[in-house]
């Protein structure tokens, strides 16, 4: 005789492990299977921006080689440092037809009458990065002074702290200083100290320490 379907373990057509904490506890196959691995996109726009940082995070320094020494372009705009350790108030010799600056001692300066100039020099940077000794005129000791220099120092100290640019005005004599508009961004200062500068601008070539540096001998005709 027959009964029909055999039943097992409960309701007639349902899954006995329906309901079963051991079926709680088995995931469907989809879950079982592991994502693949996401492809970066090798044309991702994230990965070719440039960082608008300076660069030097991967231990890249910059040195400074070179100092020249010179007052700013007419066309250039340019920051002066504000602290007192980075300018020296010294002697310099200026050749204009070779174009060539001097660094010259004390003593030496005054055994040069009418041939050195006193100037202040400042730590200056431009907005390119250029950093430079920029040699502004001071007063005469006996207070002999200039609407030039007058006009240049005013320029310095506002370069302090604001981009300045100076053109000569030759009928007024003096420069016309003008001042960048907007935000045109933070000065970046070499490392150094006003030694290490020094010897950078002018080094043992462009210092004259005694009166028998080649170029003291052909200003005093001895050479």
């Amino acid at each position: 005789m027959s009964f029909g379907p055999a039943r097992r373990h409960g309701v007639f057509g349902k899954d006995p492990r329906a309901g079963s904490p051991l079926a709680a506890s088995i995931p469907a196959a989809a879950e079982n299977v592991p994502p693949g691995p996401v492809t970066p996109d090798p044309f991702d726009p994230a990965r070719f921006a440039a960082n608008s940082t300076t660069p030097g995070g991967i231990g890249i320094t910059k040195e400074m080689v070179t100092c020249p020494v010179r007052k700013p372009g007419k066309q250039e705009f340019v920051r002066v440092h504000p602290d007192a350790d980075r300018q020296l108030q010294a002697h310099i010799l200026e050749l204009k037809e070779e174009q060539e600056v001097y660094l010259v001692v004390p003593e030496v300066a005054a055994g040069l009458p009418g041939e050195t100039r006193t100037v202040n020099l400042r730590l200056a940077v431009s907005r390119q990065g250029a950093v430079f000794l920029w040699p502004v005129p001071i007063p005469r000791l006996d207070g002999r002074d200039t609407a030039w220099g007058r006009s240049a120092r005013a320029a310095a100290i506002t370069a302090e702290t604001k981009w300045v640019r100076i053109v000569a005005n030759m009928p007024q004599g003096a420069y016309d200083v003008h001042t960048a508009s907007g935000a045109p961004g933070t000065p970046v200062w070499p490392d150094r100290s006003m030694r290490d500068i020094l010897a950078v601008a002018f080094g043992e070539s462009f210092t004259i320490r005694d009166l028998g540096h080649p170029v003291v001998k052909r200003l005093l005709g001895q050479a």
